[in-house]
């Protein structure tokens, strides 16, 4: 208490303070670089810590946009000693129904990330709101750590597509040859989102994951298509994409045709396409890839 008396006297202008680190008006951009960075020194005294700590979080609420991103740069700054004053905070959802203060603590700990974000971030997965249990898996799949892998699993059969969406985008992240049937059942998700976290979850684990891709493929070219999509961003499978090529109709053809975006293979398959639509496709494909490079 007396730390706080003593900063309140020495420190009257706080809150003029945040204002100028998280003003958006560019005319006052000097202003707000020195004010920002002097709550960030601040921040890391011993002295003023624990009051700068619990101000700054408090302003979590905010329904601006740019103090969060500026909030969240701040506890960036700060680093992973910012993470237990968040902590000690999270059960404060916000001043209404929007969870604005819940949900920005969310946010803030997957962008410092670590394993001191994964229980934190855990105590939400079951929450009562399905924007929270997605933040909440985003939040562990940020951590980059295997620690919250079995609460990722979890979530992939949340009912809500969305939650299941950041389930597997977190799963993409961290995912060992263990989760790789989870991987490849998420590729029949019915939400597109969930589909493509699979597929860069599948390009993550690389050639040990090519073998149980192809044996997952059948002879319905739509439902293919995103096992299709994960060979061709793994640049060993091109082999096992140059024999899909020789054995399927015009409609797989394309299909993959639409997901390769290695010239060589496409070269390789305008030799022998016989399709006069395919053909002109190739063609067109090979001369914008050409120019993009």
């Amino acid at each position: 208490m007396l730390i706080v008396l003593f900063f309140i006297n020495q420190n009257p202008d706080l809150q003029k303070l945040y204002n100028h680190a998280t003003t958006s008006l560019v005319q006052f951009k000097t202003e707000k670089d020195t004010a920002f960075n002097q709550l960030i020194n601040m921040a890391q005294d011993t002295i003023y810590e624990d009051t700068i700590m619990y101000f700054l979080i408090s302003q979590f609420d905010t329904k601006s946009a740019s103090e969060r991103h500026a909030l969240k740069d701040m506890m960036l700054k700060i680093g992973i000693r910012a993470i237990s004053f968040i902590v000690d905070k999270i059960d404060y959802r916000g001043s209404d129904i929007e969870d604005r203060c819940l949900k920005q603590s969310l946010w803030v700990l997957g962008e410092i990330g670590g394993e001191g974000v994964v229980e934190p971030a855990a105590r939400f997965i079951d929450d009562v709101s399905w924007q929270i249990r997605s933040n909440a898996y985003t939040t562990l799949g940020k951590s980059r750590s295997a620690q919250a892998i079995p609460y990722i699993l979890s979530g992939l059969e949340d009912t809500v597509a969305s939650v299941r969406k950041s389930a597997y985008y977190a799963l993409s992240e961290l995912a060992t040859i263990d989760e790789l049937e989870h991987l490849i059942n998420g590729l029949g998700d019915e939400h597109y989102g969930v589909r493509y976290a699979c597929v860069k979850g599948l390009t993550h684990l690389g050639e040990p994951a090519i073998t149980r891709i192809v044996a997952g493929m059948n002879d319905k070219n739509t439902e293919n298509y995103f096992f299709i999509i994960a060979l061709a961003r793994i640049p060993e499978a091109n082999d096992d994409l140059l024999k899909y090529l020789n054995n399927t109709d015009p409609a797989g053809r394309c299909l993959i045709y639409e997901a390769v975006k290695d010239i060589t293979i496409l070269e390789m398959a305008a030799e022998w396409e016989t399709n006069s639509l395919l053909s002109k496709y190739l063609k067109v494909k090979i001369k914008d890839l050409e120019n993009s490079q």
